[in-house]
């Protein structure tokens, strides 16, 4: 799928700038969460670069001027590194995306909708 030859090797950036429209809102948020992982994972835009992360924000319809000055400042780093630990110690999570279904049994990565029915079917749930 990545025809590129700079696939990501970290989703800082990405993570970053979608804490900064948080701040512009939920719907903000929400718009912006579903472009990155579209961006990523369907059309092949490298979210670890800041410039590739601010062209998808900007077609989300947020406040530009706001977010650039929150993105820039690093304002939502502290934020963004405090739920990374907590995830990783926690849940013991360090991959996106990573589903944790009753019982603990995870699915790490890209996967299959076959492989989601399965462990739902095996729980027991319709």
């Amino acid at each position: 799928m990545w025809a590129r030859d700079d696939y990501p090797t970290w989703s800082l950036p990405a993570l970053e700038a979608a804490k900064c429209v948080a701040l512009q809102g939920d719907d903000a948020f929400e718009r912006v969460h579903l472009l990155l992982f579209e961006a990523f994972f369907s059309k092949g835009i490298n979210i670890g670069t800041r410039e590739e992360v601010i062209e998808v924000v900007r077609g989300a319809g947020v406040e530009m001027n706001r977010f650039l000055k929150d993105y820039e400042a690093g304002t939502a780093r502290s934020k963004v590194m405090q739920e990374y630990e907590e995830a990783l110690t926690t849940y013991q999570v360090n991959s996106v995306p990573t589903v944790i279904f009753d019982g603990n049994q995870r699915v790490i990565g890209a996967t299959p909708l076959e492989e989601y029915l399965k462990i739902l079917a095996a729980l027991g749930v319709s």
